[in-house]
């Protein structure tokens, strides 16, 4: 499986969140320590110990 993410450099850190998931932000100190991050915030969201938030899409007439 491949998930999507999305990150930038912060001044110390890689700051990123997964592109589903963009309210549990993260940090690593470079690309594989951030993704192991990552990884753990997916499996959280998966094993219920972190609740995912739900989106909406609202439309503008």
């Amino acid at each position: 499986m491949e998930l999507s993410y999305t990150y930038e450099k912060g001044e110390k850190y890689l700051v990123g969140h997964l592109d589903h998931y963009p309210e549990y932000p993260t940090q690593g100190e470079d690309i594989n320590d951030l993704e192991d991050h990552l990884r753990d915030i997916y499996e959280m969201i998966q094993d219920g110990t972190l609740e995912p938030k739900y989106h909406g899409v609202l439309k503008i007439a």
